[in-house]
């Protein structure tokens, strides 16, 4: 641990939030100084390139809290669903740059041990010589900005843009991180943007307006970040807890849909020829297989994310305003093969197909990167999918899009374990990534309000 992180954590809380923002700003512009100091991938953008792209990540998305009801104005893009490569956050951000999986990267856990898994010891953050997307369309002639709305996708891919935008944890919410965007892509003749919002991660706080929308009791204990993790018997006050905090879900995204369609108009009235790509790191679970999980691994999949890889983790909207056939298997590793596409760019690394053609119907996909307990990885297939959980001994088939456990057919079940990607070893010994990034008191203290602990 160095000296500086030694002395933050010996401040009191008091001091460490006060010196949050003067410790954002220096984050920010080390990792601008960053960037300006690479050496660029030349290349030239095609001449038919969009002007502006933006990559619009919401946090802890599920595929199926979008519906005309609570999100018209997504509902209104063209879309398909996609599996995200990690059931958290910074391996999904990062393989969302490079355009290669978790375990390609390296940003992911490097031990199977459940006890280093709190997400606040993160994980290594991948080769700095990995060339990713924005590096690509940095060398063509765009500009390229990162805006944050909360530290862990910010550790995880900082010094990849020529602007950071780091926003304290829910001190500004999603329309604070769209609209200065917007603002400082005023005047420039091509940009490049991943915009991530942290509405609807823990802890929810949407605006009062739609917590009334949706009939929220407040006053219900814990109701913004979890409870009742593991109960599988849940009557009384656990229903109604399990109730109003899916209604609390429910607002944070209204809230994000409003600020999104807010968002689009200024960008098709401010900013020439945009492209716009929304999607999300990961999904949430909302007890979805809490009996299923209790039983066969430690019940970290019961809520939240960055436990086993369940379709509401796993499964993601993806949605746009580009004219793409949007159909077949797709994985958040295509949006760099996507942007290098339309950019007319090289980016050599990806493995990911470009979404401007459909995906073969047989290729296979990959989800990995747990956060909490054993490792679990997934490997989709055509109707099927495997979950493995080596700490775990667990192999166990699905039949999609139900998520029915079956016994998979014996040549599938061979495929898929057979593209299962490498296990970490107990302690790290057998991978390439080295121990974990480190960060300071203050971003330790809000990885804890963000329920990494």
């Amino acid at each position: 641990m160095g000296i500086k992180r030694r002395l933050i954590n010996t401040l009191p809380p008091t001091a460490k939030r006060l010196l949050a923002y003067p410790y954002d700003y220096y984050q920010m512009r080390t990792a601008d100084r960053r960037f300006a100091g690479k050496t660029l991938p030349t290349g030239t953008a095609a001449d038919d390139a969009p002007d502006h792209i933006v990559c619009l990540v919401v946090d802890a998305l599920r595929a199926d809290a979008v519906d005309a009801e609570t999100t018209p104005y997504l509902a209104g893009l063209d879309r398909t669903d996609a599996v995200t490569p990690g059931s958290w956050t910074f391996p999904a951000v990062s393989s969302m740059l490079t355009g290669v999986y978790p375990h390609e990267h390296g940003g992911m856990r490097q031990t199977d041990e459940p006890d280093d898994s709190d997400g606040i010891r993160l994980p290594p953050r991948m080769d700095e010589d990995r060339v990713t997307i924005t590096e690509a369309l940095a060398g063509a002639g765009y500009d390229t900005y990162g805006g944050f709305g909360h530290d862990t996708p910010f550790v995880a891919i900082s010094g990849r843009f020529d602007k950071h935008a780091l926003y304290h944890n829910f001190s500004s919410d999603a329309d604070d991180v769209l609209s200065d965007y917007l603002s400082w892509a005023g005047g420039r003749d091509r940009t490049f943007a991943f915009l991530h919002l942290a509405d609807p991660h823990i802890p929810l706080d949407p605006p009062e307006e739609y917590v009334e929308k949706y009939d929220v009791d407040t006053s219900i204990e814990n109701l913004t970040t979890w409870d009742y993790r593991h109960e599988t018997d849940c009557s009384g006050a656990c229903e109604r807890y399990r109730d109003h905090r899916k209604r609390l879900y429910r607002a944070s995204v209204d809230y994000v849909d409003d600020a999104i369609g807010r968002f689009a108009e200024g960008l098709e009235s401010r900013l020439t020829d945009p492209l716009l790509v929304v999607t999300a790191d990961h999904g949430e679970a909302h007890w979805d297989h809490v009996e299923f999980d209790v039983e066969q691994f430690d019940g970290s999949g019961c809520v939240d994310h960055g436990g086993a890889p369940y379709e509401a983790v796993a499964r993601v909207p993806l949605l746009t305003n580009a004219d793409w056939p949007l159909g077949g298997p797709v994985s958040l590793v295509d949006l760099p093969a996507t942007f290098a596409d339309v950019a007319g760019v090289d980016l050599p690394d990806a493995v990911g197909h470009s979404l401007t053609q459909t995906p073969p119907d047989d290729r296979l996909m990959l989800v990995e990167g747990s956060l909490k307990g054993h490792e679990k990885k997934a490997v989709y297939h055509g109707d099927y999918k495997l979950l493995a959980s080596r700490g775990h001994g667990a192999e166990v088939g699905f039949e999609l899009p139900e998520e029915t456990v079956v016994d998979l057919p014996e040549d599938v079940h061979e495929l898929l374990v057979r593209n299962l990607p490498p296990w970490p070893s107990a302690d790290g010994s057998e991978t390439a990534g080295d121990g974990e990034t480190e960060v300071g008191g203050v971003v330790e203290d809000r990885l804890e309000q963000l329920g990494y602990k």
